[in-house]
Formats: C-alpha cells, sequence, structure tokens
C-alpha cells in the first residue's frame, strides 16, 4: 500500500455517521444502524472484518452469571442467547444452542455457584439455572470427571458462534442497506470541522462526518485520544486456547465451566461447527497490543485445566491453539463496559467494551442508536431495510439430498478443496466473490485450513484460486494483509 501524507490525502465522501472498527461489535452497530436513513461508513485497519479481538475468543455467549459486576455489561448480556438466534435466521449464519454448566469440585465451590444462582434471582437476571447433584451432573454430561460434587446447571441460555463469520455477515448485510466499508484502512488522526463535525484521515483518504462511533476494541484508547479524550485508559489480559480435532466432540455438549474470577477462567465447549475448545487458564499481561503467541506452559495449563473437569480429553487431539487479549478500562468501575458520549469532543460516542462484548454485541448495537438520537441526530427508520442476508450452500452439513442438488446445479459443488472440513470449489469461488481476499479471510469464512491438516492439503488450492480469481500472481497472495506473504 502506498504510503500518503495526511496534507495530500484524497476526499473520500461526507457521511452522517463513521463506524471505527469491524469486529463484533462495529460490525453489529453498523448493521444496527443500516436500519435508519442516512449516509454511514464503517472504517476497519484490518483487511478483512473480524480480524481482531473477534477471532481470537471462545466464540461463545456468556450469561450475566460470569460476570456479576458492572451494571450495564449484566443489562448488555441478559437474554444474549435469544437475540443471536433471531439473527441467525436473518443473517444466514451458524448459532449452536448449548447449556450452561458450572461444575464444583469440592465444597466451597458449591457454596459460592449456590450463591452465583441466588444473586442472579435476586437481580432478575437468572436464565434458570438450578443446583444439581452429580447424578444429574453426569446424565447431562457423562464425561465430567468423577471428583464433581454438583454443579448450577442453566439450559438454553447460551450459545456458540463463530465471530468472524458473524462479522462477515453483519458487514455484508449493513453494505446490502448503504454502509460503505473500507477496509485495510487505519486511522492517522481526527479534527474538528468547522462546518461538518469531523475529519478523519486515513492512509486512504480523508472522510468527514457528523458523528463518529469509536468502536476500535483495543485500539479504542488510540481513537480516544485523538479527539481529546486523553484519559482513557486500557488494560490488557491474555488469555490461551486450543481446539481440539472433530473426533473428541462427542466428550462435551454443552459449555462447562470450573473455577473462574477475574484472573483466570477454566472453560471446555463446543464450537459452533462440532469442534471443543479448552481455555482460558490463567490471565498474563500482554508486551504489547498485538502479542498474540502461545507459550507451551500456558498451553500445557489449559491443557492440565481441561484435564481436570474432562479426564479423556488428549493432548493428541489439540489441532491448533491461539491467545486473545482481554480489556478493561479505567472510565467505568467494577470491569464494566464505557459507552458514552465524548468528554472533549460532541458527536463521539465511545463504545470501550471487554469481556462480554461479544455476548452483549446485539445490545450494545441497539443502545448505540439511542445514543446517537441523544447526540443529536434524527433516527428516521428505513421503509426498505433489508433485513435478510443469505449466505450459499454449505456441503459439510448438508444431506445427502441436499448435496446432490448443490452438484445439480452448481458442479463445482463436486471439486473438493478442503478434505478436513469439506469444503467444495464452489464455496472457495464465492466466498472470493464476496470480498475474501486473502487466505485467512477464506479460512475464516468458509473453514477451508480449519481441520485436522490445518491447511496442509488445502492451502495451496486456495492460494491458487485467490491468485486465479484476484488476478494478482501468486506472489502477492498474502496470508491476512501487507507482511504476511504466503510464496516469497
Amino acid at each position: 500500500m502506498t504510503e500518503v501524507s495526511i496534507e495530500n490525502l484524497p476526499y473520500c465522501g461526507d457521511y452522517d455517521v463513521v463506524v471505527i472498527g469491524a469486529g463484533i461489535v462495529g460490525s453489529m452497530i453498523a448493521r444496527e444502524v443500516s436500519k435508519f436513513e442516512g449516509r454511514f461508513a464503517l472504517l476497519e485497519k484490518e483487511t478483512f472484518s473480524g480480524f481482531g479481538v473477534s477471532k481470537a475468543n471462545p466464540s461463545v455467549l456468556h450469561s450475566p452469571l460470569l460476570f456479576p459486576s458492572g451494571p450495564l455489561r449484566i443489562e448488555l448480556a441478559y437474554n444474549a442467547a435469544l437475540r443471536y438466534k433471531k439473527l441467525a435466521e436473518e443473517l444466514d449464519v451458524v448459532f449452536k444452542e448449548v447449556d450452561e454448566i458450572f461444575v464444583a469440585l469440592e465444597p466451597s465451590q458449591l457454596v459460592k455457584l449456590e450463591a452465583a444462582n441466588n444473586w442472579a434471582k435476586e437481580n432478575h437476571v437468572s436464565a434458570g439455572h438450578r443446583i444439581i447433584g452429580p447424578e444429574k451432573l453426569w446424565e447431562v454430561e457423562p464425561q465430567v470427571t468423577k471428583s464433581a460434587i454438583g454443579a448450577l446447571y442453566g439450559k438454553k441460555c447460551s450459545g456458540a458462534i463463530y465471530a468472524p463469520e458473524w462479522t462477515f455477515a453483519l458487514t455484508e448485510n449493513a453494505m446490502q442497506n448503504g454502509f460503505h466499508v473500507y477496509f485495510d484502512t487505519p486511522v492517522l488522526n481526527i479534527t474538528r470541522e468547522v462546518d461538518y463535525g469531523f475529519s478523519i484521515q486515513t492512509q486512504k483518504g480523508r472522510l468527514k462526518t457528523h458523528y463518529i462511533i469509536n468502536a476500535a476494541g483495543l485500539f479504542a484508547d488510540e481513537m480516544a485520544r485523538m479527539v481529546g479524550d486523553s484519559d482513557i485508559h486500557l488494560t490488557l489480559t491474555k488469555g490461551t486456547m486450543a481446539i481440539l480435532d472433530k473426533s473428541s466432540s462427542h466428550l462435551v455438549s454443552n459449555m462447562v465451566y470450573g473455577t473462574y474470577g477475574k484472573d483466570h477462567s477454566q472453560l471446555i465447549s463446543p464450537t459452533s461447527h462440532g469442534n471443543l475448545l479448552i481455555g482460558l487458564g490463567y490471565f498474563t499481561t500482554p508486551e504489547n497490543k498485538r502479542d498474540t503467541k502461545v507459550t507451551r506452559e500456558k498451553l500445557q495449563e489449559v491443557i492440565a485445566m481441561g484435564k481436570e473437569l474432562i479426564p479423556a480429553i488428549s493432548e493428541k487431539d489439540i489441532i491448533t491453539s491461539f491467545a486473545g487479549i482481554r480489556s478493561e478500562n479505567n472510565k467505568a468501575p467494577r470491569g464494566d463496559f464505557y459507552i458514552a458520549q465524548s468528554d472533549h469532543a460532541p458527536g463521539v460516542i465511545h463504545a470501550i467494551i471487554g469481556s462480554p462484548g461479544l455476548t452483549a454485541a446485539p445490545a450494545i448495537a441497539e443502545l448505540m442508536t439511542k445514543l446517537l438520537s441523544d447526540a443529536g441526530m434524527v433516527m428516521v427508520e428505513k421503509r426498505d431495510f433489508q433485513k435478510k442476508r443469505v449466505g450459499w450452500p454449505r456441503f459439510e452439513p448438508g444431506s445427502l439430498s441436499e448435496r446432490k442438488k448443490m452438484i445439480a446445479s452448481n458442479p463445482k459443488y463436486a471439486h473438493v478443496v478442503c478434505r478436513c472440513e469439506q469444503v467444495m470449489e464452489a464455496e472457495i469461488l464465492e466466498a472470493i466473490r464476496r470480498g475474501a481476499n486473502t487466505m485467512d479471510a477464506v479460512k475464516h469464512i468458509t473453514r477451508a485450513g480449519m481441520g485436522r491438516c490445518q491447511g496442509g492439503f488445502c492451502g495451496i488450492t486456495v492460494l491458487n484460486h485467490l491468485s486465479k480469481q484476484l488476478r494478482i500472481p501468486p506472489t502477492q497472495v498474502t496470508k491476512k494483509g501487507k507482511g504476511s506473504h504466503q510464496i516469497i
């Protein structure tokens, strides 16, 4: 990408609202704002949506029981599974409904769970949780350790999604409804305009806007400083996760927690696509905002914590591991979200979100439209809002008759690209046609490369498809954008 000076940036257009950040929160906000009349844009510094924090977390929905502090995040996380279930139907993406189980291995843990359940009932955020004994626990989850003495069990109160797949669908639907989306577009500076609110300088050009929604995730503090709110600071912690091969999927059917707290989380959960995830271990402090390396010691730690809950887990079934960074801010007490108008720049709304941001994202988006109205924007609903986004047929989950229909309609559904995940050539080509322009973008929205071999067999085929469809040499195909070329 050619570097340009701020002074000579081309003019890209003027907008009513610009959303900064296309993670799960920013993408959800963009889709919600697109329900209203106006000129809107979404800016993302990465080459694709969901490439930041959103892809490096368990992608599970939590009940407020896991975060019993911070009134705003408790409120916004409540009934998240119902919101996501409705959105999944509208956006044609995967949502897997699961139960939530907190396992007690000793009496003090059971007392803690009883207190948490009572708190949820008293504060009207209970999702029907109840204390169960070990026999009922083993009936629900037979592989749970025989050392368990009981559990807190909540039915149909949680769920699993795959965040990058959702961010793609959300941004695509926002674009259907008129949003302009700029990927690979870091914000360089924000200045006040006398006649138009704000001028946003990016590496691709300048935009003017009346309102800014700062949903930049780990970089939200940097965006805040650009508009004069230099008192916003983030504290970062890092957790480690491992993904198991689908051959282990029978071991756990629901989200199973052990101990948890501000400093650690002990979790085993099914993913939306059938693997198992274990994590997050004891949190550490990352070296910087891009420090997502996994150490052998932390991986061994999460394996040991996983085995404490499900002894049948084997490290031999781990197909990949990753680390994710969480944040807390200094503006809201007790780990709460900070969602508020800027103190120094009227028209800027900060969405400084920590855990459980993914869970609360739909409610955050709804709140944001109210804050826009409070800030002075006239919110007129579109009569022609398109709430339905249509994906494309997926071969792997299809029945035999459905697969035959796919092949009959498009012979490229008979050409296997990814054997592990049964991803066909037709799916790869459609993903590229819709905007997947890197290896990781294709992987995250088709699952090609997410199986046991981690792209060992399908990687070169995907690369060649990208090269051909984008009309670039194979040497210019990247994993996830600038500096990650696959062939050197």
